[in-house]
């Protein structure tokens, strides 16, 4: 009762003084809001009343904090057991590392902390759970460009437990629900999203402030938090029209602009917070000081790398691939990845190169292939060669039985291609004596690749005899049965193709299935279905618009069909963007029919 009394008075104060405001003639716009806004906040202040005669512990928060961090699964030693890259606990290792050169700036030294990665592309926050658990979405980490915008970060929602803001946030939702404080996984909504709801405005513009000076006292510059509020500022300002050309959002690649606008909804105008902390910083007098690089970075500009990839960038993706390796040279999925976008973008000559690094390194299968294919394009004569000498040199101390022998099938089909027979056989008595000890699966990929070969030099029925071999060992095979449709397509035999293709789940197998049928339909002289089908699979993977990769990939016949269907699809749509914009233009005459 007492709480409420309090509350009633500070609202008739609230309400005097919006009278006296409004006698005083203040410039200030008068509206039910401030009103709204008082009611909340005394009623927020009369609970601290009651929150205070109960105060929770550091001891009773740390087990709390570690009974709602083991309920949603982040002290599960298994959560990254998927990522065979390794670059999960990477993440949170660092994120670790910085966290306790943070630490020793808080006031309730016995709270114990922690930092957790939650590995979503969608989670653009971070957040902090009662006992220290501080937990950093990757879509967040994708914006920082530097250590001591992450400190800055972290050191915001370390003030949120170290000045209890966490801990009586789940006060508050508890005695909202009447439930007492052993209950917390009673609550209606799991406790862990209440934190991610964010504080009010004074609380996060009092952690941008602490926390701050937390990272400072950290060893690390004032201007990483300026930094990280400019780049949220103009990401705020663009928030409302994301597909604009040129947008920060477009730009920095797959950042979810539901989880920006949910970002900017739980946390004051970015605006307002870089004005508070500018201002912090002025009054503390911090000198200017050089940002440390962020020690991660490479791995999430190959994150964005490989979006700008699947969504047609390709000159974008590369350059991303490239700002990582300057980074650092030793990280094998931007070689991967760089490898793969080269060839993508139909560049035979620069995907050789970064498929060498890439094979040398990690010896798969996936980067010999490339390799090989990539030569064989740009340098004939000397491919097979070239490709022997990067095998000698990854192989130099072992010849790991399953990655030599994908090798060594390569370098056959190489051989393939270039008439060399005898040198293909030779190369292939000696892989097939070993074949027999590997899964049917690994066995079905190599006659795949060897297949490919065939198809490429235009030995079509000894590509559909491996493949249809393949296919008996492997019915269900996605891709032994759409490299069967190409072959058969390729041989006159329509009926057989169109029966090949896999319902492909993924979008490179989607749009591989469309454009298979697309070709059959050309043949068939199904001209409209032909385009339809293009159109999809197009839509599905953009690189089906890129000659050279096309060429690249498959015989003369169909690369000329593929000619021929692209410069079809670039017709419709620029009749579609002349037509959007014809109509753009009128509705901008009715708009302003006196300009």
């Amino acid at each position: 009762m007492t709480h409420r009394l309090i509350a009633a008075a500070l609202l008739v104060t609230g309400c005097v003084a919006l009278y006296f405001l409004q006698r005083a003639k203040s410039q200030a716009p008068i509206s039910p809001a401030p009103v709204l806004y008082l009611v909340a906040d005394t009623e927020r202040e009369a609970e601290r009343i009651p929150l205070a005669l109960t105060r929770v512990s550091d001891a009773q928060e740390n087990q709390i904090g570690a009974e709602i961090a083991k309920e949603y699964g982040l002290t599960n030693p298994h959560r990254f057991d998927n990522d065979k890259t390794g670059d999960t606990q990477t993440i949170e290792r660092y994120l670790n590392t910085v966290g306790y050169f943070l630490i020793p700036q808080v006031q309730r030294s016995a709270i114990h902390y922690h930092f957790y990665l939650d590995d979503s592309p969608y989670l653009v926050n971070a957040f902090a759970l009662p006992g220290g658990n501080i937990v950093v979405g990757r879509g967040l980490l994708n914006l920082l460009e530097s250590e001591d915008e992450l400190a800055a970060v972290l050191g915001h929602e370390i003030t949120h437990v170290d000045n209890r803001h966490a801990i009586e946030r789940l006060q508050y939702e508890l005695a909202a629900k009447k439930y007492g404080l052993g209950a917390f996984y009673q609550l209606g909504t799991p406790a862990l999203y209440i934190f991610r709801a964010g504080y009010t405005k004074e609380q996060e513009l009092e952690a941008d402030r602490v926390g701050l000076n937390i990272a400072v006292s950290g060893g690390y510059s004032p201007q990483g938090g300026i930094a990280l509020m400019k780049r949220l500022e103009k990401l705020e300002a663009e928030e409302s029209d994301p597909h604009r050309a040129g947008s920060s959002i477009e730009e920095i690649a797959q950042v979810s602009v539901d989880s920006l606008d949910q970002y900017f909804k739980s946390h004051p105008p970015a605006s307002e917070r870089l004005a508070a902390m500018q201002s912090e910083i002025s009054s503390q007098g911090w000198p200017d000081s050089n940002q440390r690089p962020l020690a991660i970075r490479h791995i999430f500009l190959t994150d964005q790398a490989e979006a700008l990839d699947a969504s047609g960038d390709f000159a974008k993706s590369i350059t991303r691939y490239k700002e990582a390796l300057n980074l650092t040279a030793n990280y094998l999925r931007t070689w991967h990845g760089l490898a793969e976008v080269e060839w993508r973008a139909g560049d035979a000559a620069e995907t050789s190169t970064a498929a060498n690094e890439a094979a040398r390194r990690g010896k798969a299968f996936r980067d010999w292939q490339l390799l090989g294919r990539a030569l064989v394009v740009s340098s004939p004569q000397k491919s097979t060669d070239v490709f022997t000498e990067a095998m000698n040199e990854a192989y130099r101390y072992s010849k790991e039985t399953d990655s030599y022998l994908a090798a060594t099938v390569e370098l056959a089909g190489m051989q393939i291609s270039k008439g060399n027979q005898s040198d293909a056989t030779r190369l292939l008595r000696t892989s097939l004596a070993y074949a027999s000890t590997f899964s049917t699966a690994f066995r079905t990929q190599m006659q795949r690749e060897l297949a490919w070969w065939m198809y490429r030099a235009g030995k079509l029925e000894d590509a559909a005899k491996v493949l249809e071999g393949a296919h008996q060992s492997l019915p269900r095979e996605s891709e032994t049965m759409n490299q069967l449709a190409w072959v058969y397509s390729d041989m006159g035999r329509q009926a057989d193709a169109s029966q090949s293709p896999s319902a492909g789940s993924s979008p490179a197998m989607q749009a591989e299935d469309n454009a298979i049928l697309a070709v059959i339909a050309a043949r068939t002289n199904e001209h409209e279905s032909a385009n339809v089908q293009f159109k999809v699979a197009c839509m599905y993977d953009p690189v089906w618009m890129v000659p050279r990769w096309v060429q690249n990939n498959f015989s003369n016949s169909t690369a000329a069909i593929f000619k021929q269907l692209q410069t079809e699809e670039l017709a419709r749509r620029k009749k579609v963007a002349d037509e959007l914009a014809r109509q753009k233009k009128e509705a901008e005459s009715r708009q302003h029919p006196n300009e």
